[in-house]
């Protein structure tokens, strides 16, 4: 028997795999899918049309690799244009393009009345308890989003990270396994080493990666991790105001 939990999250999940497809459909005359609408609608918003793409990922919560073969297709069709960051050679700056601003504005009212008639189906709307209790609920998993930068490190999750520490002799332990330390990140300045396996953030059990980063997202100084280098537990500060 399921557990009333379970179905909750169950049906969470339902209806945001029917948002996807109502909202890519609204779009669908104007040949966009909804993650390139979401680039191309944060672009718009932004000074001069131009976002690096560190910020991008944050308007459109995709993955940093989704995001890139999103960005090379819209540069094919002739939509956005990329340089590099002169800030950080390592990044790019994204920009619209006449073409992609013209799009944009095409396809926003189809999008904007379609999401206006979805919200509508729920008790009060977009201004009720239910709207606001899923406002609630991203923060969850999004809190303080801009109060503090990410630690700069790449993670394997908890299944991979056993299986990788299986393979070479560690004894099996919860938590995330350091799989790549950016060289300018806060992490890197603090000491953390690719295969290092998180454990905790200032004190609380690390089992995912939003675990990791409602800890790293709510804190504006420092961070304490608790990490086994091998078998040999460790302590890392890392500075994020750095």
């Amino acid at each position: 028997m399921k557990s009333d939990a379970v179905e909750v999250a169950g049906a969470a999940i339902a209806v945001a795999d029917h948002l996807a497809d109502e909202l890519d459909e609204a779009l669908g005359d104007h040949r966009l899918s909804r993650p390139s609408f979401l680039i191309l609608d944060a672009l718009e918003g932004a000074e001069g049309h131009t976002l690096g793409q560190r910020a991008l990922l944050d308007h459109v919560r995709r993955t940093s690799g989704s995001l890139s073969v999103r960005l090379t297709r819209l540069e094919r069709a002739g939509m956005v244009t990329r340089r590099p960051d002169p800030a950080n050679r390592r990044s790019q700056t994204v920009t619209l393009t006449d073409r992609g601003l013209g799009l944009a504005r095409a396809a926003r009212p189809d999008y904007q009345r379609r999401c206006e008639r979805l919200v509508a189906a729920l008790p009060g709307g977009a201004s009720g308890p239910a709207a606001e209790g899923l406002r609630e609920w991203i923060a969850f998993f999004e809190p303080g989003e801009s109060t503090a930068p990410r630690l700069g490190v790449a993670v394997a999750t908890a299944a991979i990270a056993r299986r990788m520490r299986a393979a070479v002799g560690l004894p099996d332990e919860a938590g995330l396994l350091v799989v790549r330390v950016d060289a300018a990140g806060a992490a890197e300045a603090a000491g953390l080493k690719r295969g290092d396996l998180i454990q905790t953030a200032d004190g609380a059990d690390v089992e995912s990666l939003g675990d990791l980063d409602r800890v790293v997202h709510s804190t504006a100084g420092t961070v304490i991790l608790g990490v086994l280098r091998g078998v040999e537990e460790r302590e890392v500060v890392v500075d994020l105001a750095r």
